[in-house]
């Protein structure tokens, strides 16, 4: 068994993919997994830069599309004690794999970085890992329960973390087979079925910012696949929590309509997805959830001013 298995979905990026790939050491300990989605230009290139180093470059000829179908094939001939994702846009920062070799013994199921992210238009740092940094950072200062509850359920990403092969495997969990957020329900299971987590303030990865990722795309379809996996989200949660101690953790729907009312979508739209998570039964707002991060917000804008005042 290797070591590390680096699972990377690929879609019409070579040029993004080689420098990703160059981020990653050439080791008998790391086995390299990329699986192209369905690409319409020549990836000739990527797939012998791929198998040149001894790495699998597979295709997926089945017949759905999507970042999680490509991850699953990339499971499937996974052999790595540790599961790592990288998006092939992305890249590791330098000793990234040394970092994670140091940990490799670690008796956790998930172990979390801090994350870093740089748009590429203008090559400058960017605010996509702020969220999970902040996440990691409230764990390493204050490593409540509490907070290991939002470590493990809100960070809804696979990067910049090492997944345990074995929990993953035993559990039976896959990704969502959808053309966006197929990350969440993945992530949210490892969550809840890992034994144990750890955290590290070292940084190993950097999620970038493009105009036309998915992440970034602006079109109805792609929200209504993200309300039915919010639902889903909702649901896991609501039947494996005890929802008094842990109802910060849940996600809401105000908060979900808020986000796509300010991106700019119809009237018409947010009222169909307000009409659906009624239906659902997801609430709209949760003071539990908004107590717990204004006072992480009150507490590090008084850590930033105490250090920079």
């Amino acid at each position: 068994m290797q070591l590390f298995s680096v699972i990377i979905p690929h879609y019409n990026s070579v040029f993004l993919l080689k420098h990703l790939i160059s981020s990653i050491p050439v080791e008998e300990s790391i086995q390299l997994i990329v699986v192209d989605d369905k690409s319409t230009e020549d990836v000739t290139e990527a797939e012998r830069l791929v198998t040149a180093r001894g790495g699998l470059f597979l295709y997926n000829v089945t017949g759905k599309k999507g970042a999680g179908t490509c991850r699953n094939i990339g499971l499937e001939h996974a052999d790595g004690k540790w599961l790592v994702f990288a998006d092939a846009d992305d890249f590791f920062l330098e000793n990234a794999f040394e970092i994670m070799k140091e940990h490799a013994n670690s008796d956790a199921d998930i172990i979390h970085f801090i994350p870093t992210s740089m748009n590429l238009k203008t090559m400058k740092t960017d605010t996509r890992h702020l969220w999970c940094e902040k996440l990691v950072r409230r764990y390493l200062d204050d490593p409540t329960e509490e907070n290991e509850m939002a470590l493990r359920y809100r960070c809804i990403v696979p990067w910049s973390k090492m997944i345990r092969h074995s929990m993953v495997k035993d559990a039976g969990i896959l990704f969502d087979e959808v053309i966006v957020s197929n990350d969440v329900m993945f992530s949210v299971k490892c969550g809840h079925y890992a034994k144990c987590v750890e955290a590290y303030a070292e940084k190993i990865y950097c999620v970038t910012r493009s105009e036309n990722t998915l992440t970034t795309g602006h079109d109805e379809e792609r929200v209504q696949i993200r309300a039915t996996l919010y639902k889903s989200r909702y649901q896991f949660l609501r039947d494996h929590l005890d929802l008094k101690k842990y109802s910060y953790t849940m996600p809401l729907s105000g908060q979900f309509l808020v986000r796509y009312a300010q991106q700019g979508y119809s009237l018409k739209l947010i009222l169909k997805l307000y009409r659906y998570f009624r239906q659902e039964k997801i609430p709209l707002i949760n003071w539990t959830g908004i107590r717990y991060t204004l006072r992480h917000q009150l507490r590090e804008r008084r850590l930033y001013r105490d250090a920079y005042h």
